[in-house]
């Protein structure tokens, strides 16, 4: 018994032993090797799991979090950045699920938040209009789901709708996070369920969360939501306001008329624009959190209102609907903040059993306001400058990236040839990046790129390019 007991004590010491030294190899492997670490840290995770009282499938990658919410419309109800959120939650709903006898035109609508899809044009004056919320089916019926991806390098989870006879629409959505990176893909399908031909655009609406961050009994006053105007715009404006008054405070086109700036007013008001660009952000200037959302835009196509990108300001105020006035009261639980970003397909004739696919991307990252472009890796708030001195240079810029990693800048001649390349710094989406480092500058450079490696040394894309004038 006596023998029995040492070497079961022995076993013990030595299993000890072993954790420890384990342990130790593992923190030694993640110090001093950044690329497997981020390569195991950043992989894709799906799991289900309840966010503020819903069940929800959760999509992660150790860089964001995505809540996907079937019982409730559909919807993705949330969206994190490490622990930062960009939706607005109505937290009056918080977890419950409510019927159509209480999510109806007499009862009310019942808005969960988060980002959902409507068919487009909205309108109350024929059958080829959709009459709006509340509209049970389409925005708050269960949805049924599904997980058709789970593998570490990406995840994937699809909800569809009942059919709605009304439009003759059904809707399948599919959510994808990739591992690595803070791009969420977001495949949208309108079904034709129906024996009639009919004609819908695909309207994703996304509701941002608009109240301080410091207080959230007030509205977020450094909220804002840049759109590029399209230069060749049917509007004299490149924007027009469908709802509220022109005069809302909240419009401005800026940057020579090139962007069209959406600065939060807790004051009712619509704008919608043809904006051909791809893009817009949403910034949060308080927080440093931008939100790209990206898109395909089809020229020559017909849109709804005319518009690939709309905006909705919730807060009080009357706006006509067309054959009646709507109010919204100054009251936080009929009217709370949020901050609506629309996108919009091109219309879409189908005949019976014939379907649609429109696909757009959510981007997260830290990044400083303003933002003024939108690239593959990142988006631009300062352009990237060189200034010389003697053999050296100093590249400054501010950028957010969308994958974790490193900058590179790199130097080339006039005739494209590579001449160097000098790693930057690190950089990861859950923090600004200012760059702002001295290099050596190549004899026979004409110009730098700087662009964004992964941890496996994959290019991601440029963040800008700076041609020497000499």
């Amino acid at each position: 018994m006596k023998s029995q007991n040492t070497a079961s004590s022995f076993a013990q010491r030595t299993q000890a032993a072993f954790r420890a030294a384990w342990v130790v190899i593992v923190l030694v492997i993640s110090c001093s090797s950044p690329s497997r670490a981020a390569t195991s840290n950043f992989s894709a995770r799906l799991e289900q799991t309840h966010y503020h009282g819903w069940k929800v499938y959760r999509l992660s990658n150790g860089l964001i979090s995505l809540y996907v919410a079937p019982e409730i419309g559909g919807r993705a109800i949330q969206l994190q950045l490490g622990d930062q959120h960009y939706f607005f939650v109505n937290h009056y709903l918080a977890g419950k699920i409510l019927p159509e006898s209480e999510n109806n035109l007499k009862a009310g609508w019942a808005n969960y938040g988060g980002d959902k899809v409507w068919p487009a044009p909205e309108g109350w004056m024929n059958n080829h209009q959709w009459p709006s919320i509340p509209y049970y089916i389409l925005d708050g019926s269960p949805f049924q789901s599904e997980v058709v991806k789970n593998t570490p390098q990406e995840v994937a989870v699809r909800v569809t709708s009942p059919p709605d006879p009304r439009t003759g629409v059904q809707f399948v959505r599919t959510f994808e996070v990739k591992a690595g990176t803070t791009r969420v893909t977001v495949k949208e399908v309108m079904r034709n369920i129906s024996q009639r031909r009919i004609r819908w655009g695909i309207w994703d609406v996304l509701q941002n969360d608009a109240s301080d961050p410091s207080n959230p009994s007030q509205p977020n006053r450094h909220l804002y939501v840049y759109i590029p105007i399209n230069p060749h715009s049917m509007f004299p404006r490149g924007f027009y306001n469908p709802y509220g008054d022109v005069r809302n405070p909240s419009y401005h086109a800026i940057d020579h008329r090139r962007v069209l700036r959406v600065h939060y007013h807790y004051q009712v008001g619509k704008v919608a624009t043809d904006s051909n660009a791809g893009w817009f952000a949403i910034e949060n200037a308080e927080k440093h959190l931008a939100l790209i959302e990206s898109f395909r835009y089809f020229p020559g196509r017909k849109y709804p209102d005319n518009a690939s990108v709309e905006s909705w300001n919730d807060g009080p105020g009357t706006i006509s609907r067309g054959p009646y006035f709507q109010t919204l009261p100054n009251n936080l639980e009929k009217t709370p903040y949020f901050l609506e970003t629309e996108v919009l397909s091109p219309f879409a004739t189908l005949s019976p059993g014939q379907h649609y696919e429109f696909t757009l991307h959510w981007s997260a990252a830290r990044a400083l306001n303003p933002i003024r472009k939108a690239r593959w890796a990142g988006v631009i708030s300062k352009p990237l400058r060189g200034e010389t001195s003697g053999s050296n240079v100093t590249l400054t810029g501010d950028f957010g990236v969308f994958f974790p990693g490193t900058l590179q800048a790199v130097f080339y001649s006039a005739m494209g040839q590579e001449l160097a390349h000098d790693t930057l710094q690190a950089v990861d989406p859950r923090h600004t990046v200012r760059l702002d480092k001295t290099v050596p500058l190549p004899a026979d450079t004409f110009r730098v790129s700087v662009r964004v490696l992964d941890p496996k040394g994959q290019n991601r894309g440029d963040l800008g390019n700076f041609i020497f004038h000499r």
